[in-house]
């Protein structure tokens, strides 16, 4: 039985899937079976990884159940032999000692459910990919990965290295109207699942026009919001308390929209523009930042400012208030 399953679904990959497939054997930990899963190609994609096959026993070809990469990583989850699921994506590319030092962290590490790494950008469109890499690069101990959840995802899905016992606990992949790793990690961390991740770098990311972050509205900010305001109403501390949410822009009048929806009483905002300040938003009062860690105190606060640094100077803020990172404040974007 092998130490790891990987897990590449694939759909129409045939220009990309040699390159992913070499750097699957290539791997200096050895210790592993690959579960190929077609996620309905019309081009050779299956030829491809047929032929690989043929000259690796290590290698299996499955056909997704139905379309979709959650009916397809859920094919390959149930006949994985090993306990621990190293995904990766059939256009991406694994340094070679990438399985070897996510092997090493999780023995180091038991403790740890999810185990990430750095990663590279391939071709990349426009700064926003690489200045997104950037930070979830930078974010690597757990409490720094657990705090992120709500910004973005804070862990690049294909860099996992997964205890597959945690997974299927959590529910498993779900067919969810936003991004379905996003949901998958959010659900791992409301059960008190620990991730952590190997600094080095160990997996170049591609990027392209065909990607679903780029072309599924699923990952786009509507949803997204969508999402966020699902995942903090189902907290406690929230239910109970309710929430206060610094910024007043898009974003917070979204998430409060939402949460309302969800039954959360959203107490008042935090704004610094003027004319705000005395206004009221879905019913909610605005106030000023001079009533900042003083006002609305027993509710949860949310750091809702989009504009470039807010979200460290609203951090700061409610640190010097008494606020606690992922107690009761939760940065939001």
């Amino acid at each position: 039985m092998p130490l790891i399953s990987i897990v590449m679904p694939f759909r129409n990959a045939a220009a990309t899937l040699p390159e992913a497939l070499a750097s699957v054997r290539a791997q200096t930990f050895t210790d592993w079976e690959l579960l190929a899963v077609d996620d309905h190609s019309t081009d050779d994609s299956a030829g491809v990884v047929r032929d690989f096959a043929a000259t690796d026993q290590r290698v299996t070809l499955l056909k997704a159940s139905s379309r979709g990469v959650v009916a397809a990583s859920e094919t390959a989850g149930r006949v994985a032999q090993a306990e621990w699921l190293a995904r990766m994506d059939a256009d991406d590319v694994s340094h070679p000692q990438r399985l070897e030092r996510q092997w090493e962290m999780s023995q180091a590490l038991p403790h740890l459910d999810v185990i990430g790494s750095g990663v590279e950008i391939l071709t990349p469109l426009g700064e926003g990919m690489s200045r997104h890499v950037a930070w979830v690069n930078s974010l690597v101990e757990p409490e720094a990965i657990a705090n992120a959840r709500f910004i973005e995802n804070p862990l690049v899905h294909p860099s996992a290295l997964m205890r597959k016992s945690a997974i299927r606990a959590a529910g498993g992949y779900r067919e969810v109207p936003w991004a379905e790793d996003h949901d998958l990690w959010l659900r791992l961390l409301e059960a008190g699942s620990i991730f952590g991740k190997v600094p080095e770098t160990l997996l170049g990311w591609r990027d392209s026009p065909g990607r679903l972050t780029r072309s599924d509205p699923r990952y786009g900010d509507t949803f997204r919001n969508k999402m966020r305001a699902h995942f903090l109403a189902r907290m406690p501390a929230i239910r109970e308390r309710g929430v206060v949410i610094s910024g007043a822009g898009p974003i917070g009048k979204t998430i409060a929209q939402e949460l309302q929806l969800r039954g959360i009483e959203v107490k008042g905002f935090f704004e610094v523009h003027p004319r705000r300040i005395g206004e009221k938003i879905h019913g909610a009062p605005v106030a000023g930042l001079d009533e900042f860690g003083k006002k609305w105190r027993d509710a949860v606060m949310l750091g809702a400012a989009g504009t470039p640094g807010a979200r460290d100077d609203i951090r700061r803020m409610a640190r010097e208030a008494g606020y606690r990172d992922g107690a009761d404040f939760w940065a939001l974007c």
